[in-house]
């Protein structure tokens, strides 16, 4: 089992981007061990359609629940954590403003603009200070990246590859391993981008993470300094596991 107060602590973490939300399908999940589940509220689940049993039952198996917030705005972020995720994960942040709007969403006052209101206190360390992981995904950001991971309250910077490849050339990233052997039409700028992350990550003492699709390529990400990612997608997982099921049975 997993201790969710430890994420800032471990040497590494892997767990399941969820885009459904579904209660079964993030029960069946945590069950199994993963350090962390994100449900993906900016291109997933309606953040409103979630409901607090969901991070019960992953503070029952002391899984981390994050939420990818849809914007850097109190409300969602807020949202988040009252239903009682652990952190969020926030995109299209570009300056040290924005990542300081960010955590400043899920402090309270004195030191931050979160409203307090549905306390959920199954998250233990991270009730007062929840886990804020910036995305780095555009090219301000990379450009700001020094800046960005030296805002106090700021656990992690989270690489979104597709995004990134598009607002740095016009060309989507999201098989990370293209940057790594060199054939992406973009690999010098996004290999530049990955090392300055991963070195602004050590300087600052925070976590580097990026967006894998499996867990081959989270542990290949891991020798270049990366240290947090998700290893499957839900619907990802439930299309590759039919079709390689189908292909056996159609063989046989």
């Amino acid at each position: 089992m997993s201790d969710p107060t430890s994420l800032r602590e471990k040497e590494t973490a892997y767990g399941l981007w969820s885009v459904t939300g579904h209660p079964a399908i993030i029960d069946a999940a945590a069950a199994t061990g993963p350090d962390f589940v994100v449900v993906d509220t900016q291109h997933g689940v309606d953040l409103g359609r979630l409901d607090a049993s969901l991070f019960t039952v992953l503070a029952h198996y002391g899984v981390a629940g994050l939420v990818r917030v849809p914007a850097i705005h109190p409300t969602p972020i807020g949202r988040a954590l009252d239903l009682g995720a652990a952190g969020v994960i926030v995109p299209l942040v570009e300056s040290a403003h924005d990542a300081e709007q960010a955590v400043a969403a899920t402090r309270y006052a004195p030191s931050g603009k979160r409203s307090y209101g549905m306390q959920t206190h199954r998250v233990g360390a991270f009730q007062h200070a929840p886990f804020v992981a910036i995305q780095i995904e555009t090219a301000p950001s990379v450009g700001y990246v020094d800046a960005i991971a030296a805002v106090d309250g700021v656990d992690a910077l989270y690489i979104g590859p597709a995004d990134l490849g598009l607002g740095i050339g016009g060309e989507t990233a999201a098989d990370v391993n293209e940057v790594f052997d060199g054939t992406h039409p973009l690999s010098d700028e996004l290999a530049a981008a990955f090392s300055a992350v991963v070195a602004e990550c050590r300087g600052h003492g925070i976590v580097a993470g990026l967006h894998v699709g499996d867990g081959a390529t989270a542990a290949r990400a891991r020798d270049h300094g990366f240290t947090f990612a998700s290893v499957s997608a839900d619907v990802g997982l439930v299309g590759k596991g039919l079709k390689d099921e189908l292909a056996q049975a159609r063989e046989a």
